[in-house]
């Protein structure tokens, strides 16, 4: 039985060559003060990192999600999950609650961010399900990260309140 192909999270460093644009996108449009370089690169950085940890290693494989079933994969009974593996997800969301109202002000609300969070862990989970779908990835899907995302992006907010109290602070900080 041959092994499967293996595609390494070393390809996560792929986005990284999208950086020095992003920086001469900023620069151009006169929005490149240090402090908003630093918190662009922190958050590209942090995303690069979540994608080497939540999309690879992808496992090359037939696509047997027919002869799996469906249970093998998608997790949607709420609240059913491991307390080490929710933690760990609210943990990754936390740089999440921090740089987002940092670098967006108008994020600086509890269901706004939350909203933005969801969406950025829907695309998480849906990214997992399309590469189980379509290369065989045994990847799971499951509603307790988008909560547990959630949650840590919410708790990176209040830590971020607790640090920088006032709204206005927290708008000039990286401006």
């Amino acid at each position: 039985m041959a092994h499967p192909t293996t595609i390494g999270s070393a390809w996560a460093l792929a986005f990284l060559v999208a950086y020095p644009p992003v920086v001469a996108a900023m620069r151009r449009r006169g929005k490149a003060s240090r402090r908003r370089v630093v918190a662009v690169s922190v958050l590209f950085l942090y995303a690069v990192t979540v994608v080497a940890i939540t999309a690879f290693p992808i496992r090359v494989r037939q696509a047997d999600w027919a002869d799996d079933g469906w249970s093998t994969v998608l997790r949607l009974v709420p609240f059913v999950v491991p307390p080490l593996s929710f933690v760990l997800n609210v943990v990754m969301f936390v740089p999440f609650g921090v740089l987002v109202p940092l670098l967006w002000p108008r994020a600086d609300a509890v269901w706004r961010l939350a909203g933005w969070a969801v969406c950025a862990s829907a695309g998480i989970e849906l990214t997992q399900f399309v590469l189980w779908v379509t290369l065989g990835s045994h990847r799971m899907v499951d509603v307790n990260d988008l909560i547990a995302n959630t949650a840590g992006a919410l708790v990176g907010l209040l830590i971020l309140r607790r640090a920088v109290p006032t709204a206005a602070r927290r708008a000039r900080l990286a401006a």
